[in-house]
C-alpha cells in the first residue's frame, strides 16, 4: 500500500494566501521498500518570508541549500539521499561563478541534475531556486502524526 504525508516543517517559510496553505515544502510517499520525498522548488528565504542575499549568488545559494536541508530533515534524509534536482537561476554565469557553494552541501553524490536560466523567480529578489528528490529506506521516514 502506499501512504502520502504531506509536510510543513515549523522551520520552513509556507505561502498562506487568504487564510489557506497553498502548497507545502515536502511531500512524502512509501511503500514498504522505499520512501520518496519530494521538495518544492526551495528559495533563499528565512521562514519569516525574508529573502536572504538580495544580489549575492553565493549567500543565495548556500541559504537555498539550507532550506533544503532542513527539509530533507523533516522527513528524515539528508543530502546524500538526493537523486534529482532542479536549479533555476536568473544568471547562470553568476552562478557558475559560485556554483562550488553548491559542492558544500552535494558532498558525496552527483545526483541527475538540470540547471535551467529563467527571467525571474517568484520573490523578485531570488536569483536561485532548487527542486529536489531523494528516496531513502522506509525505516527512515519520519512519520507525521
Amino acid at each position: 500500500m502506499i501512504q502520502r504525508q504531506f509536510m510543513q516543517p515549523d522551520d520552513m517559510w509556507s505561502r498562506v494566501e487568504n487564510d489557506e496553505l497553498l502548497y507545502v515544502p515536502v511531500v512524502t510517499i512509501h511503500g514498504s521498500d522505499h520512501a520518496h520525498i519530494y521538495l518544492s522548488g526551495q528559495v533563499p528565504r528565512k521562514p519569516s518570508g525574508e529573502v536572504v542575499g538580495v544580489g549575492d549568488m553565493r549567500t543565495q545559494i548556500r541559504v537555498t541549500c539550507e532550506n533544503i536541508g532542513k527539509g530533507l530533515a523533516h522527513a528524515g534524509a539528508t543530502f546524500d539521499d538526493i537523486v534529482s534536482s532542479t536549479t533555476y537561476v536568473t544568471d547562470i554565469m553568476e552562478y557558475y561563478k559560485h556554483s562550488d557553494e553548491r559542492f558544500k552541501y552535494f558532498k558525496n553524490v552527483r545526483p541527475a541534475s538540470t540547471l535551467i536560466e529563467i527571467s525571474r523567480l517568484g520573490p523578485p529578489d531570488a536569483m536561485i531556486e532548487i527542486t529536489a528528490e531523494a528516496i531513502i529506506e522506509p525505516e527512515r521516514l519520519r512519520i507525521q502524526s
